[in-house]
């Protein structure tokens, strides 16, 4: 198809669930999860081969060498459940990483909104509405870069892009992330903004309705 026959407009978030969770008191849901001083490294999606969780478990042992207090969760139902679980053991790390199974919605805002880091280690991903979900909720996000999670988060402005299958490059974003909280914070905060204006449903209305007006004018010139 010619580009110029082509308008791509993205998917969108809706931030007011999270914004809702802002001022909330979690800490006793996040010790539900970690201990009071452990660092939360969250991920959700499929527990399916392309949706990468296999790449953060073999990453995770690199990650806990150099960040010993952090705690792995791993939220999602798929065929690679009972895999993911049986590597945790052999590489010696189940006290570190959880396969947390289904999250509701709403447990799974609280974690976006309590974790450290949120990561997306997918090998392929059409567009990555959990990224973007991530953002929304002004947690710093790791991701692969593949399919839309490349287009979502720009490098070093609204997160870290990494290696896709390569747990040395997802550990080395993960432990950038969790070494300089500040510098991640600040990509969160930016992260935040762009859910809030690009992807917001408002704008994406927008972006349709004009699309759809151009067309029509477009067509309104010919008589074919």
């Amino acid at each position: 198809v010619p580009l110029d026959k082509i308008d791509v407009v993205p998917n969108g978030v809706d931030t007011a669930p999270f914004d809702l969770l802002e001022h909330s008191d979690l800490s006793e849901f996040r010790v539900q999860w970690a201990e009071r001083d452990q660092r939360i490294v969250f991920s959700v999606g499929r527990l399916v081969q392309e949706k990468g969780a296999q790449v953060l478990v073999e990453a995770a042992p690199r990650v806990l060498a150099e960040q010993p207090n952090s705690k792995f969760i791993i939220a999602g139902t798929g065929s690679m459940g009972d895999y993911l679980r049986r590597r945790v053991w052999e590489l010696g790390v189940a006290d570190r990483v959880q396969i947390a199974g289904f999250l509701s919605d709403e447990d799974r805002n609280r974690l976006l909104k309590v974790a450290d880091v949120a990561v997306f280690p997918s090998l392929y991903e059409p567009f990555g509405i959990v990224a973007l979900e991530a953002m929304a909720a002004r947690c710093p996000v790791v991701v692969s870069s593949v399919g839309g999670l490349a287009e979502v988060v720009q490098h070093d402005e609204t997160g870290i892009t990494v290696h896709p299958d390569n747990p040395d490059s997802l550990a080395w974003g993960i432990l950038t992330t969790l070494k300089h909280p500040e510098r991640a914070q600040i990509r969160a905060e930016r992260a935040y903004r762009v859910a809030r204006t690009e992807y917001s449903w408002d704008h994406i209305a927008r972006s349709t309705i004009e699309v759809y007006d151009r067309v029509i004018k477009e067509r309104a010139k010919v008589d074919w």
